[in-house]
């Protein structure tokens, strides 16, 4: 009951309190552009980008959409004169190479995601110990996730904390 009696007097707060009052102590962070928006992070994903496999499967994704985008056209413009197993071979045919396209979609999101995860396990400490000590500095009382949150004015330096957080882990880091 004292959670509910809380809760209602947070929203209270939000909805018709002073919002520069409420927003004192109170900041939010991205921890997602956090660790892809580090120098660090830019870095390896152009490395990645600039792989033979990266490059080959995006290529080969490409290639094949073209190929299934020039065969759904010649569909549409002679759907008259083709016979129904003319018609039928190139639907198999468009539908195969869309499976394709999203295998290599799905190898593609992985290598990414690959990358992700490392720069998130590499960065961790660091990252932990820079919002530690901003919290400190800045007297911060409640840090909030973005993720959590369904709207807040990201231009506002006071609230919005991820570009210092990216910075300082820029410093840090070199």
């Amino acid at each position: 009951m004292k959670n509910i009696k809380n809760i209602v007097i947070f929203s209270s707060l939000l909805l018709f309190g002073n919002s520069a009052l409420l927003s004192e102590g109170i900041a939010v962070i991205d921890y997602n552009a956090i660790f892809l928006g580090t120098d660090l992070a830019r870095e390896r994903i152009d490395d990645l980008r600039d792989s033979s496999d990266y490059k080959e499967l995006t290529d080969e994704a490409q290639a094949k959409d073209s190929e299934r985008i020039k065969l759904a056209e010649k569909l549409k413009k002679d759907e008259a004169t083709l016979s129904d197993a003319e018609k039928e071979e190139m639907l198999k045919k468009i539908q195969t190479l869309y499976q394709s396209i999203q295998l290599l979609s799905q190898q593609i999101q992985a290598k990414e995601q690959e990358v992700t995860q490392k720069l998130q396990a590499d960065q961790a400490e660091v990252v932990q110990k820079v919002v530690n000590e901003l919290i400190k500095a800045k007297k911060i009382k409640m840090l909030l996730n973005s993720q959590a949150l369904l709207a807040f004015d990201r231009s506002d330096e006071k609230i919005n904390l991820t570009p210092e957080v990216v910075d300082l882990i820029n410093k840090e880091q070199k």
